[in-house]
């Protein structure tokens, strides 16, 4: 399984503004780093939780089937499926409608269903969906996780490369990832 993000992505759940008073920086000329800091906290976050913390448009592209046409979804929540990509055996794609595709929701996880009409048709299959939480929704413990990993990454700028950040997660920001943890057994 592969996710592609599509783009039309929301804003990030933490503001520049926000992440700025947090860590106490008054100035503007490194807000180009602050930026880059909260885009790359929100990844460990969404990479560790498995939820998507912006609202975008996302591509699960899956090369095996499962038998009982149930596709466990990568991110989450999922607002809406957009759309089904299935491609033949002999590699050509075909189209085939959302409706084709009825979004479960159970406890925390999410799951898509496909139509046998889908299952019978597919080689491969590309799934679109549109996955996230309104801005409105991110839970405030995430949020916080975030500052936190900003401040400490914003501290240790010198010692390490912006893209080697967040290279320390404080562990009340891995507390407070820790309980969004999906548990698989």
């Amino acid at each position: 399984m592969v996710l592609i993000e599509l783009g039309n992505a929301g804003p990030e759940p933490v503001a520049l503004a926000e992440a700025k008073t947090w860590c106490r920086i008054e100035r503007d000329d490194e807000d180009v780093l602050i930026a880059a800091l909260i885009g790359a906290a929100r990844e460990t976050v969404e990479r560790e939780t498995g939820l998507a913390l912006r609202r975008r448009d996302l591509r699960i592209a899956i090369g095996d089937l499962p038998p009982d046409g149930r596709v466990a979804l990568p991110r989450r929540p999922v607002a809406t499926v957009l759309g089904l990509t299935a491609y033949g055996a002999d590699g050509l794609p075909r189209a085939f409608a959302a409706a084709n595709a009825v979004l479960e929701r159970f406890g925390a996880g999410e799951t898509v269903r496909l139509t046998e009409i889908v299952l019978a048709a597919a080689n491969g299959l590309e799934i679109d969906v549109t996955a996230g939480f309104a801005p409105a929704d991110v839970p405030e413990a995430l949020k916080l996780a975030i500052k936190r990993m900003v401040a400490v990454s914003y501290e240790t700028r010198a010692a390490l490369a912006p893209e080697m950040q967040p290279a320390l997660i404080p562990p009340a920001a891995r507390a407070a990832i820790a309980a969004f943890r999906e548990v698989r057994l």
